[in-house]
C-alpha cells in the first residue's frame, strides 16, 4: 500500500484508514489473523527535482508504504478478497502466488522420475556409441554446472506453471490446477 500526502499528519491518517479497510476485508472473509504478515511502515519525503545545481529541494509531500502478505489455505475466498483489495484506494501491487502444501513430497517423486528417465536416456545414448554407463559422476537440479553444461547445450529447468481452461479475460486468474515439473542434470561415467 502506498499513501502520498503533502502533510505528514494527513498521510498518517490516510494510512491508518487504508489499513483499517484492508483488515476489514480480511476479517469479513475469515482470514485467520495468524495468516496475515505485515511489514514495517516506511516513510520518505518526496522532493522536487532539481535541474541545475545542488540547492535544497522543496518537499512536495510524504510517501508512506506498508506491505501486507496473507497465506490462504483455502482458495474459496481468494477471488472476493482480491477483488475487494483492488477497489481500495492506495492499495498497489496486489500479487498472487499459488503453491501446494505437499510440494516437497511431489518434488522428491519428480526427481525420482526424472532420474529414471535420465538413466534410460543415458543408457540408450551410450549404447549408440558402443559403451555402457558406469555410475553417476554429477547431478543437480539447479543448473550450478551451467558453464560445464553450456558446452553441451543443456539447460536446467525448475518451473511451476499454472493453467486454467475457460477463464474469461476480464476475470481474476484462479488456477484450476497447478503443474509442478522438475528437471535434473546427470553426468554419468562411461565404462568401455
Amino acid at each position: 500500500m502506498v499513501v502520498f500526502e503533502k502533510e505528514s499528519s494527513k498521510g498518517q491518517v490516510v494510512l491508518k484508514q487504508t489499513i483499517q479497510q484492508i483488515l476489514e476485508i480480511f476479517e469479513s472473509n475469515l482470514v485467520n489473523p495468524s495468516s496475515i504478515t505485515t511489514y514495517e511502515m516506511n516513510k520518505r519525503a518526496k522532493r522536487a527535482r532539481e535541474n541545475n545545481g545542488y540547492n535544497e529541494l522543496e518537499i512536495l509531500g510524504y510517501e508512506f508504504t506498508q506491505r501486507f502478505e496473507i497465506k490462504l489455505k483455502n482458495l474459496e475466498n481468494y477471488s472476493v478478497i482480491t477483488t475487494e483489495l483492488v477497489k481500495v484506494n492506495n492499495v498497489e501491487r496486489v500479487e498472487s502466488q499459488f503453491d501446494v502444501s505437499n510440494r516437497e513430497n511431489i518434488e522428491v517423486e519428480l526427481i525420482s522420475e526424472a532420474g529414471k528417465k535420465a538413466k534410460l536416456k543415458a543408457k540408450k545414448m551410450a549404447a549408440g556409441l558402443g559403451v555402457k554407463i558406469d555410475s553417476v559422476f554429477a547431478i543437480n537440479d539447479s543448473g550450478s554446472y551451467q558453464s560445464f553444461f553450456a558446452t553441451f547445450g543443456l539447460q536446467a529447468e525448475n518451473r511451476v506453471s499454472m493453467m486454467r481452461s475457460g477463464s474469461p479475460i476480464n476475470s481474476l486468474f484462479i488456477p484450476e490446477f497447478i503443474e509442478i515439473s522438475k528437471s535434473i542434470n546427470v553426468v554419468y561415467k562411461l565404462d568401455d
